[in-house]
C-alpha cells in the first residue's frame, strides 16, 4: 500500500474520531442539560427513559454489528451498550428540549401588550391593553398608570360584560362555556393564572374599591351587558348566512363538552403535585401562553369575532364618542385596541396615536427576598 494511501487513511481516522468525541460530548453535554428536568418532575421518568432505551438499543445494535461491522470486531454486547448511552442521551434531549425552548422563547421574544395614547385634539384617550392572567409586574404597572390618571382628572372605563338580570347572567354562562369550556370564567383564569405563575385581573382592581365607592362617576364598566350580546347572536344567526352556519350547534348539548374543562381538570391537578412539577408546568404554561397571544399579520379571525370583538367594539365606540368626559383610560383585552382605533378613524380622521410604550404580560415569577431587622422584637 502506497504511502499516500495511508496519509489519506490516517487522516479519515483521525477526522473520525474527532467527529465521534464532538458528537459524544454534545450528547452528554445535552443529557446533563436535560437531567434536572426530568428529575424535577419525577425520578421514574428517568428510569423509564434508561428503560426505553435499552429495548430500542437492541435492534439497533444488531443493526449496527451486522451491516457496520462485518468482522464482528465488537461484541454484541459492546455494540448494545454504545446504542444504549447514545439513546438515553437523545431520549433525555428529546424530553427537555421543548421546555427548553419554551422558557426560552419567553425570556427572547417576549408577549408584550401597548399603552397607546390617543387623541383628535380634543378628546385624550388612553388604552391599556389587558390580560386577564398576567406577572405581577405587569399589573403592578397598571395599577400604577390608573391612580396616576385618575390624579390627572381621568376616568377609568373597564372591560367586564355584565350580567344585571338573571336572563343575563344565565345567557353569559352558556357563553362562557361555549368559549371556554367553563361556565366560572374567574374559576378558570384563576387556576390557570396558579399554575402559570401569575396572577388574575381581579385580585389587582381590588385596590379601586373605595375609590369607586366614593367617586362612582370615575369608574365605569363600559361593557356591554350579556342580553345585547344575546341579541346580537340572534341578529347575526338570522343576517349572516356565514356565521350562521358556523354556529348552527353552539348550544347543543354536544358542544357543551368543552376541552377547556379537561385543561382545568389537568391544571388542578398539576397544583397537588410536587414543588419540581409546578415549576415545570409553570414553564410549559409561559411559555404556551407566549405563543398562543403572540398576533400575526396572517393570524385568521375567530368564528366569534363578529360577536365578541366586533359589536362589542362598536358600542365601546359609541360609548366614547358620547361621553362628555375628554380624557378617558381604558383597561380592554389587546385585541380590541385595531378595532377601536379603526372605528374612531372612520368617525373622525384626525385620531392619532400621540404615544406608546409596551408593557410585558408573562415572565417568570421574582423570587422574594426577604431580610431581617437587627434589633430585639421582645
Amino acid at each position: 500500500m502506497s504511502p499516500v494511501n495511508n496519509k489519506t487513511r490516517q487522516r479519515m481516522f483521525e477526522w473520525k474520531v474527532r467527529l465521534s468525541t464532538i458528537v459524544w460530548f454534545v450528547l452528554f453535554l445535552g443529557f446533563l442539560a436535560s437531567l434536572p428536568l426530568i428529575i424535577g418532575w419525577a425520578f421514574w421518568l428517568l428510569a423509564v427513559t434508561i428503560g426505553i432505551a435499552a429495548i430500542i438499543a437492541m435492534p439497533a445494535a444488531w443493526v449496527v454489528k451486522t451491516w457496520f461491522d462485518p468482522g464482528h470486531k465488537r461484541s454484541f454486547v459492546l455494540h448494545w451498550m454504545r446504542a444504549n448511552v447514545v439513546l438515553i442521551c437523545m431520549l433525555s434531549i428529546a424530553l427537555a428540549a421543548p421546555i427548553y425552548y419554551l422558557a426560552v422563547i419567553t425570556e427572547s421574544q417576549p408577549l408584550l401588550l401597548p399603552q397607546a395614547t390617543l387623541s383628535n385634539g380634543h378628546k385624550t384617550i388612553v388604552f391599556q391593553g389587558m390580560q386577564h392572567i398576567a406577572s405581577d409586574n405587569f399589573y403592578k404597572s397598571v395599577v400604577y398608570d390608573i391612580e396616576r390618571a385618575l390624579a390627572d382628572g381621568y376616568i377609568i372605563y373597564y372591560e367586564g360584560v355584565q350580567t344585571a338580570t338573571p336572563e343575563s347572567k344565565e345567557y353569559f354562562s352558556k357563553l362562557s362555556r361555549l368559549l371556554t369550556g367553563n361556565a366560572n370564567l374567574a374559576r378558570t383564569y384563576k387556576t390557570l393564572g396558579d399554575a402559570c405563575g401569575l396572577k388574575f385581573q381581579s385580585d389587582y382592581f381590588m385596590l379601586f374599591e373605595a375609590d369607586k365607592k366614593e367617586h362612582p362617576e370615575r369608574h365605569i364598566v363600559a361593557d356591554v351587558d350579556a342580553i345585547d350580546l344575546k341579541h346580537e347572536y340572534e341578529r347575526l344567526m338570522s343576517s349572516d348566512p356565514g356565521f350562521s352556519t358556523a354556529h348552527v350547534n353552539d348550544f347543543s348539548s354536544a358542544s357543551q363538552v368543552h376541552s377547556s374543562d379537561a385543561t382545568v381538570s389537568m391544571v388542578e391537578w398539576l397544583q397537588s403535585g410536587t414543588e419540581g412539577q409546578k415549576k415545570l408546568a409553570g414553564i410549559v404554561c409561559r411559555g404556551a401562553m407566549t405563543l398562543a397571544y403572540t398576533s400575526h399579520k396572517d393570524e385568521k379571525s375567530g368564528n366569534l369575532d363578529p360577536l365578541i370583538l366586533d359589536f362589542r367594539n362598536q358600542q365601546l365606540v359609541n360609548k366614547i364618542l358620547n361621553d362628555s368626559n375628554n380624557k378617558i383610560f381604558i383597561t380592554y383585552g389587546a385585541n380590541h385596541f385595531s378595532g377601536i382605533f379603526d372605528l374612531l378613524k372612520q368617525k373622525d380622521p384626525s385620531w392619532t396615536i400621540a404615544t406608546v410604550k409596551w408593557l410585558r404580560p408573562v415572565e417568570m415569577p421574582k423570587k422574594e427576598h426577604q431580610g431581617s431587622l437587627l434589633v430585639d422584637a421582645r
